[in-house]
C-alpha cells in the first residue's frame, strides 16, 4: 500500500507517495539531497536543475556500478556451485 510522506530536498519540499516497503523515503531523500549539497559544495554557483540532473548521473552511476557487481559476484557464486556439483559427482 501506497504512504504519503513530506519530504525536502534541497530546501524544496515534496509530497511522494511510496510503496516499497524495503527502503524509507525519508532516507533516499536524505541522499539525494547529500549528493547535490556536495556537488553544489564543489561545482559553487550551479542552477538547482543542474544540481539535480548532476545528482542524478552519479547516483545511477553509483547504481550500475552496484548491478554490475552483483551480477559479477553471482557469476562467481555460480561457478564456484557448479564445481562444488561437479566434484560430488566424481565422488559418487
Amino acid at each position: 500500500m501506497a504512504s504519503s510522506k513530506k519530504i525536502q530536498i534541497y530546501g524544496k519540499t515534496y509530497s511522494l507517495k511510496s510503496s516499497s516497503s524495503e527502503v524509507d523515503a525519508e532516507e533516499v531523500a536524505a541522499y539525494v539531497d547529500s549528493r547535490m549539497k556536495e556537488l553544489a559544495n564543489v561545482r559553487g554557483k550551479t542552477s538547482t536543475l543542474d544540481l539535480a540532473i548532476l545528482a542524478a548521473l552519479n547516483i545511477a552511476q553509483e547504481l550500475m556500478e552496484l548491478k554490475n557487481q552483483a551480477g559479477a559476484k553471482e557469476e562467481a557464486e555460480g561457478e564456484k556451485l557448479r564445481q562444488l556439483v561437479e566434484a560430488l559427482d566424481k565422488e559418487l
